[in-house]
C-alpha cells in the first residue's frame, strides 16, 4: 500500500516536530532520571536502615530526590513524543512490508527433505 507524497510530507513533518520535542525536553528526562533514581536510593536505604538519624538523613534525601523529579515533570512531555515517534515508525515500516509477500516463500516442511535425503543416504550405502 502506497502513500501519497502528501501523506509522506505531512508524516516528516510531524516526526521532525516530534524529534524536535524530545531533543527540546532531554535535559528534563536526564533530571526526572536522576531524582527518581535518587529517590529509589534514598527510600530503599530508608527502609533498610534502624538508626534514628540515618531515617533523618535519607528521608531528607528522598525528599530531594523527589523534589528534583517533579520538578522536571516536563519530560513527560518528552516521552509521550519519543513514544509517538517510535509508534510512528513502525506503522510507517508495517506499511512498506506486503505481508503476504513474507509469507509467501515458506519451506515446505522438513519431513520431506529427510526422507529424501534418507533416500540418498540409503542407495549409496
Amino acid at each position: 500500500m502506497k502513500q501519497s507524497k502528501g501523506k509522506q510530507v505531512l508524516m516528516a513533518l510531524a516526526g521532525l516536530a516530534l524529534l524536535a520535542v524530545v531533543i527540546g525536553t532531554l535535559p528534563h528526562m536526564i533530571g526526572l532520571g536522576l531524582g527518581a533514581l535518587l529517590a529509589f536510593y534514598a527510600i530503599s536505604k530508608f527502609v533498610q536502615t534502624s538508626k534514628v538519624f540515618a531515617k533523618i538523613g535519607f528521608g531528607l534525601l528522598a525528599a530531594l530526590g523527589i523534589g528534583l523529579a517533579l520538578s522536571n515533570i516536563w519530560a513527560v512531555v518528552g516521552i509521550a513524543a519519543a513514544l509517538g515517534l517510535y509508534i510512528g515508525y513502525m506503522r510507517m515500516k508495517m506499511q512498506r512490508v506486503d505481508l503476504n509477500q513474507l509469507f509467501a516463500h515458506r519451506r515446505p516442511t522438513t519431513s520431506t527433505h529427510f526422507e529424501a535425503d534418507w533416500k540418498d543416504l540409503d542407495q549409496k550405502r
